[in-house]
């Protein structure tokens, strides 16, 4: 599905081609066309956690944490598997908790083109302990660029019919561009699943997730030189 988003400057400029003696027209066009896609994988981030007196202790239990989780995940192909940051610090008391402890955590984070497997592998992971960061869907770079692509022809195609037509209003003819500027427009973030605290449920039950179109548009801007009939 196309929405089109056109912006039309009219800038007329008539000047003499050399060695005609025709007088040329340069009318500046600028376009902008959006076509959807379908985003084509999945990621999700998960975290590791663990609390103890001893700093060593804490960073004992994610390191085995951690470790449980990649052996699990290794085991279900089609998954692009790193880990994220790592970081231990001293929780000092405060007026409600007299008690001082250390606090270590890591990121897990997984990618995956078969949405299903992906979260039925985030569900086993969330029951054995990891709290849910973010779950969201995104476009790859194979689809990106095919999308962005699609939508450049179009707007280079509503580009040479707008000449076209103004041409033909102004009672002169389309000759050709100058001076073009392609240009892509980011897609726009997508909706992200978040649950900072989502952690070991009953059952490996896996979380939904839900992709949505991302619109991805392009940008052209010319010099379309008129001359006369």
């Amino acid at each position: 599905m196309r929405y089109l988003i056109a912006a039309v400057a009219l800038i007329c400029a008539p000047l003499v081609c050399a060695g005609t003696g025709h007088a040329e027209t340069l009318l500046h066009l600028s376009d902008t066309e959006t076509v959807t896609a379908m985003p084509d994988e999945l990621s999700a981030a998960l975290r590791v956690e663990a609390t103890s007196a001893n700093p060593a202790d804490a960073q004992q239990r994610v390191n085995t944490a951690m470790a449980d989780a990649l052996a699990r995940a290794r085991k279900v192909p089609g998954i692009t598997i790193s880990t994220g940051a790592y970081s231990v610090w001293h929780v000092a008391p405060t007026p409600q908790d007299h008690t001082q402890h250390w606090q270590a955590t890591q990121t897990l984070n997984l990618t995956s083109r078969d949405g299903p497997t992906l979260l039925t592998l985030v569900g086993v992971l969330q029951h054995s302990g990891l709290a849910v960061d973010s779950l969201n869907w995104h476009l790859s770079r194979e689809a990106e660029r095919k999308a962005h692509h699609e939508a450049l022809r179009a707007a280079i195609s509503a580009l040479r019919g707008k000449a076209v037509e103004a041409a033909g209003l102004l009672d002169l003819r389309f000759d050709s561009f100058k001076q073009v500027t392609l240009g892509q427009s980011a897609p726009p973030p997508l909706p992200r699943f978040t649950g900072a605290m989502v952690m070991a449920t009953a059952a490996a039950v896996p979380p939904s997730a839900v992709a949505s179109d991302v619109p991805i548009s392009a940008t052209v801007e010319a010099d379309a030189v008129l001359l006369p009939k």
